[in-house]
């Protein structure tokens, strides 16, 4: 009988297959000595496989000047128990099977080896002034991206080249245009955000010698636009989409009708002991909007049907948690609003008599089995006389271009200190290639007055790098230490290139973005102040809780805060973004071409329809007829 080669292909494949399974059978461990053989092996196995879980949670705030904040919040984690000395993080072979964890996001990351990644879209600008801290870092205005990617095989610009234009396919957005002439490394800010947590030790008490390098890699475009195209793969990386859960109420034309819309996705590994032998891959999913109420009406009643149009009607069915978390404001006189319904299980209190919020928390997935959808609304008695009591923040920043002409100009920065202790932060700022910085102009001022700083007092730390033509841009970066209750006000002057006429965009006169300075500073924790604190989702890692509050109920029998008044020296590290900036550069009058095209198209045109009309046209001799009361002469 004779056996075709397909059949035999067939055969041999069965017959490998089976193979490979009694040997793995064959060399399959006992459930005790896996474990012995786990706990001496350095190879980095996996221990053991810990399920995803997935987490959803909404918060509402009404802010000072009559605005509502809202915040959205879907954590997604995939853990595993890895060797305490190796962990590659989103590089490893972490992803062999996808449940809740999106698997294009899974495929980015082990495709160009990324440990960390950080991608924001924000339409409009953060009022630190009016609204304090947004309880998720914010950026300026447009698309920031930074991420550490591991460089073993020194291929990380490769990697990083790579990684913009797959997002920039994913998320619909310009991400491929951040090129080397964006692209910084920054050498003091935007440091690692995994692994070395409040559950693991210090970076400098480990043995990392077996860790693989890793670089940063940072750019923004302050011009890129936010809209649907950006919203819509994001919500598709969510398990429930939007069918059910809180992000049912991501209606595309309420949030771009907001004062201030920020969409962000971080990913990053975790540790979930103190050992940090139980890590995971966490994914946090953020929208975040400030809507004004009174726009319309005049009114400052404001309800969630009222702010998305629509109601939850179901949690996701596979969170783990799904929340609704209302902030109430803080007043200077009471029962100045209602707000229905009421929490089944009361209120949280968060902070110290003096500086102490309620906080009102819904069961999405006990309330909406048992009352059907849920619906919440807040009504003031008196919206005109409302007393809510202002909340200053520690460090506000504003910077701004000095200077007239289109040939050379200067950058000032100013930094508020509010605080009654002194305060360490980090500044950066990234100048493009076409404004050419001068050092030797830099120049410094406390309080008002210049200020020489020769022994290092405020400025510890400074690093600069000259910007290359078409090739790199400047990058200034410092550390600077903040006097208590202190203005400080950085100065410098800078010259602006004549480019080429073809490197201008269509609209030239409108000039060009130059992206915000970004300030870190580790601030005294607040308590009761949603801003950060308590309350900061990325302090947020115990008992794979992604909660977005940490805060102790008040019980009957309990004493009244005593918990709550005792001293917390702890820090909180945030970010501060100052103004997106307009700078005109020297423009070339874009019209004379024009003129001349039209000049030279118009006597070409006429020279040419003559001469044409001339070479072209058949003359006739026209005899007219034979008549005495004819006028003229016989045409020969």
């Amino acid at each position: 009988m004779q056996t075709t080669p397909a059949c035999v292909l067939l055969l041999s494949s069965a017959l490998l297959a089976l193979s490979l399974s009694s040997s793995f059978a064959a060399s399959a461990p006992t459930s005790s000595e896996s474990q012995q053989h786990v706990h001496s092996s350095r190879e980095p196995i996996p221990i053991a496989k810990a399920p995803e879980s997935f987490h959803e949670e909404l918060v509402l705030k009404p802010m000072n000047d009559g605005s509502v904040y809202s915040h959205f919040q879907f954590t997604t984690h995939i853990g595993t128990m890895m060797d305490e000395d190796r962990f590659d993080g989103a590089s490893s072979n972490l992803f062999t099977h996808y449940n809740l964890f999106p698997r294009s996001i899974g495929q980015i990351l082990h495709s160009f080896e990324v440990e960390e990644l950080h991608l924001t879209f924000t339409q409009g600008r953060w009022h630190y002034g009016d609204w304090g801290y947004p309880l998720a870092p914010s950026a300026g205005t447009g698309v920031e991206l930074w991420a550490w990617l591991n460089d073993d095989k020194r291929q990380t610009d490769a990697n990083w080249k790579a990684l913009t234009n797959t997002l920039s396919g994913l998320f619909c957005a310009s991400l491929n245009f951040i090129d080397d002439t964006i692209t910084v490394e920054p050498k003091l800010s935007f440091r690692n955000e995994g692994l070395y947590n409040v559950h693991s030790a210090s970076p400098d008490n480990r043995d990392n010698s077996t860790a693989p390098p890793k670089k940063l890699r940072y750019g923004s475009l302050p011009h890129e636009n936010v809209c649907t195209e950006n919203l819509t793969p994001w919500i598709k990386l969510l398990p429930c989409k939007s069918k059910a859960g809180i992000a049912s109420l991501l209606k595309s034309h309420k949030l771009f009708d907001s004062r201030f819309y920020s969409m962000a996705i971080h990913v990053r590994p975790v540790c979930e002991d103190e050992l940090c032998r139980v890590r995971s891959l966490e994914l946090i999913q953020t929208i975040t909007t400030v809507f004004d109420v009174a726009r319309h009406d005049g009114s400052f009643d404001w309800s969630i049907s009222g702010l998305f149009e629509r109601e939850i009607e179901q949690a996701c069915p596979l969170a783990t948690t799904s929340n609704v978390i209302l902030q109430l404001p803080q007043m200077l006189e009471p029962y100045q609003y209602e707000f229905n319904p009421k929490p089944q299980q009361g209120t949280y209190f968060e902070g110290s008599e003096d500086n102490k919020i309620e906080i009102a928390v819904y069961d999405l997935i006990q309330t909406t089995k048992e009352n059907g959808p849920f619906q919440l609304a807040m009504t003031w008695r008196d919206a005109k006389n409302r007393a809510i009591k202002r909340s200053r923040p520690g460090i506000v920043a504003h910077r701004y271009f000095t200077g007239y002409g289109q040939e050379r100009g200067g950058l000032s920065i100013e930094i508020h200190n509010n605080n009654w202790e002194p305060i360490e932060i980090l500044y950066l700022d990234t100048l493009p290639w076409y404004l050419k910085l001068y050092l030797h102009t830099f120049n410094l001022q406390l309080n008002g007055e210049s200020f020489d700083d020769k022994h290092g007092e405020v400025i510890k730390k400074m690093f600069y790098q000259p910007a290359v033509d078409r090739a790199r841009p400047a990058v200034l970066e410092l550390a600077v230490t903040l006097p208590p209750k202190s203005l400080i006000k950085f100065s410098i002057s800078f010259d602006k290139v004549f480019l080429k006429y073809t490197e201008h965009p269509p609209d030239a006169n409108r000039g060009f973005d130059v992206g915000c300075a970004i300030i870190t500073a580790e601030l005294p924790r607040q308590r009761g102040q949603i801003g950060y604190g308590g309350l900061d989702h990325l302090r947020v890692y115990q008992d794979r809780d992604s909660s977005l509050v940490k805060s102790k109920r008040l019980v009957e029998g309990e004493s009244n805060g005593q918990g709550d008044q005792e001293e917390d020296m702890s820090t909180d590290k945030i970010r501060v973004y100052t103004e997106t900036l307009l700078v005109s550069l020297p423009t070339p009058d874009f019209s004379m071409p024009y003129n001349v095209i039209t000049l030279t198209c118009t006597v070409i045109a006429l020279f040419f329809g003559s001469m044409f009309n001339l070479m072209t046209r058949n003359f006739e001799v026209v005899v007219p007829p034979a008549d005495k009361k004819a006028k003229g002469k016989e045409v020969k």
